[in-house]
């Protein structure tokens, strides 16, 4: 039987958008030096300096300047994983301020934290609906029309993200339009905010399959800050899902030249190429995601699948172990182990592994068909059968419906064979392989039924 690749599909990078959304903003600039911090990513200097400054000054010397630096610092160590010093700090401001921006922002806050919070057995979203119904109470107060308007929408944007997180997309998705139109109102203000807008309500129509909608809102997002990379990413992936790979790949090499080296764009590119028969340059993008992140267990799935499909056994052994060394439990990877063990004749290690994989994912089609093939190999065409027969409940292809036909073959089933290849023919009618094994088929007489 011939090989069933094993893919790990693309990653998003999960900055600004629904899963990982954006801090809410404070209320003005702050010395140079932090907003250099912020601005550049240095959040362990932002966050080390800005504690030590929040050390010398008081909140009663200057409440505003205090609470301003307080949010910033908390955002940074919330950045880097130290949600609980930053949740002490938001308490430390409700302990002191009355102020109704401040004091929504810290609730927003509170609440992003636990939903986002780095431990996942730590988030919490009940108590974060709680959190965020506080800032959306408060900043819907806000007498000024303008600033109501931007304050309320970026919490009911926050709102959206803990609906997500409790399962309710729908809900999520009429929050998100209830900021929109708030943001309409705004004009060419906060762009920033505009285009974060846009960019979740894609998100979320494509989590509803609403695609034309997600690229319409993704389009918006990227013609606000054209120089912005994270989402030509988002879109070059949903361009990938729609079939229009040349316009995913334009996407994918804006992000290239716009942004520092980045793997997640090399990983996708790799994906794109590979579906387009471009072997090479696929296992050149992987190659390339690895210099970059040599932690990206992902890339090890898919090159090592890519070492199984040149033979190459050796070094796809070698990227297994690496995988699953960084994800001892990644189905993928014990799927390609599988075949590896498959190829070297190490039939128990084989059984095993992919057992293991299908115990992790059931529906991982990869994995029935390489135990599928195992067992052909083995002579138990009964155990290939029922394998190749579950995996074509869950991907009906070609590939699969020809491997099963020479399952049926083997077993003097003909006719089961000759259908098999009828519906393979039908799914890929310039497969050459399957037009000459059905032309057998009608030189054969029928043996069963």
């Amino acid at each position: 039987t011939e090989l069933v690749a094993v893919l790990r599909r693309r990653v998003d990078p999960g900055l600004l958008t629904i899963e990982e959304g954006p801090s809410r903003p404070g209320a003005g600039p702050l010395p140079a030096d932090f907003d250099r911090y912020r601005d550049e990513g240095f959040h362990h200097a932002m966050a080390e300096s800005g504690l030590e400054v929040l050390r010398g000054l008081a909140y009663e010397d200057e409440p505003e300047r205090w609470q301003r630096l307080l949010h910033r610092v908390a955002s940074s160590l919330e950045a880097v994983g130290r949600e609980e010093e930053a949740r002490e700090l938001y308490d430390r401001l409700r302990r002191l301020s009355t102020d109704p921006k401040h004091r929504a922002t810290a609730a927003y806050a509170t609440a992003m934290i636990l939903v986002r919070h780095h431990d996942h057995a730590r988030r919490d979203p009940e108590q974060a609906l709680a959190w965020i119904n506080e800032a959306v109470t408060i900043t819907a107060l806000l007498p000024d029309p303008r600033e109501r308007a931007f304050h309320l929408g970026f919490d009911l944007n926050g709102k959206a993200l803990v609906e997500v997180r409790r399962g309710r997309r729908d809900a999520a998705m009429e929050l998100v339009a209830r900021a929109v139109e708030l943001a309409a109102d705004l004009g060419e203000e906060h762009p920033v905010h505009r285009l974060v807008l846009y960019a979740n309500r894609a998100q979320l129509q494509a989590m509803a399959g609403q695609r034309e909608a997600a690229l319409a809102d993704y389009t918006r997002a990227i013609e606000i800050d054209p120089g912005y990379p994270d989402y030509y990413l988002d879109r070059g992936n949903l361009l990938h899902e729609l079939g229009r790979d040349e316009e995913a790949l334009a996407d994918y090499e804006t992000v290239m030249r716009l942004s520092p080296p980045f793997p997640e764009a090399y990983y996708n590119r790799s994906e794109v190429r590979y579906a387009a028969g471009d072997l090479e340059g696929a296992r050149a993008d992987l190659d390339h995601t690895l210099e970059l992140d040599p932690e990206f267990a992902p890339a090890y799935v898919n090159r090592c699948g890519l070492h199984v499909a040149a033979g190459d056994y050796p070094r796809a052994r070698q990227d297994v172990e690496r995988g699953l060394e960084l994800a001892p439990r990644d189905p993928y990877l014990l799927c390609v182990l599988g075949q590896v063990e498959l190829a070297e004749e190490r039939y128990p290690e084989a059984r095993m592994a992919f057992d293991e994989a299908l115990e992790l994912d059931p529906e991982l089609v990869a994995a029935w068909a390489g135990r599928a093939e195992l067992a052909f190999e083995r002579g138990d065409h009964e155990g290939a059968l029922g394998d190749l027969t579950r995996a074509l409940k869950l991907a009906e292809t070609a590939e699969l419906l020809f491997n099963r036909s020479l399952v049926y073959q083997a077993a003097g089933l003909p006719g089961q064979a000759r259908e098999d290849l009828l519906r393979a023919v039908e799914l890929a009618p310039e497969d050459e392989d399957v037009r000459r094994a059905l032309s057998r088929t009608r030189e054969e007489p029928h043996r069963d039924g």
